[in-house]
């Protein structure tokens, strides 16, 4: 059974963050954890995933920054492991580089019916999933495990579109927040 809450009101969270490195850069990922960890605290969990490109020595780099693990070569593989490896409930996907705002489990929490929302900014007018960014998509871990993996064989969108149809199917409500990109 789902957890319900109740919307329009202040959550106490369990939230942590998933660093999506596509490129292995360690400057970029130590950039990003630095500013969550300015504007959440040493005690938010945060989690790398890089592509399989990366080497011994960039691993090791990540690892002292945050725990890190190693995906495939599509983004949706590197969401794949980072659910599995996320520490929190609910997780935010950041792209590694960039600068995570305060607030932003304020913000999609005061949106939050049921651990079956899946939420995302609104960036570049896109207010629909599978058009929108994966940069701060907001998603609980068991309703990810319950409606499994994204597919990593085809573009990003389809693989999004996919996995949004499975999510629908055993009761997802997909939410586009304004207010809360990330830069």
């Amino acid at each position: 059974m789902s957890k319900e809450y109740k919307m329009y009101q202040h959550k106490d969270l369990d939230f942590g963050f998933v660093v999506l490195c596509h490129n292995h850069d360690t400057s970029l990922v130590n950039l990003t954890a630095r500013t969550i960890r300015r504007n959440y605290g040493d005690d938010v969990p945060i989690v790398c995933v890089a592509d399989s490109s990366v080497n011994a020595d960039d691993m090791r780099e990540l690892k002292e920054i945050c725990p890190s693990f190693k995906g495939k070569d599509s983004w949706s593989s590197l969401i794949n492991v980072g659910m599995k490896k996320a520490k929190a409930e609910w997780n935010f996907m950041i792209v590694a580089g960039c600068i995570v705002r305060r607030n932003l489990d304020t913000r999609f929490g005061f949106f939050l019916e049921s651990e079956k929302d899946v939420m995302f900014p609104i960036a570049e007018g896109k207010t629909d999933f599978v058009d929108g960014t994966i940069n701060g998509l907001f998603i609980n871990k068991n309703f990810y495990k319950e409606v499994g993996d994204m597919a990593t064989d085809n573009p990003l969108d389809i693989c999004k579109l996919m996995w949004a149809l499975s999510a629908v199917e055993k009761g997802g409500k997909f939410k586009a927040v304004i207010g809360t990109r990330i830069i």
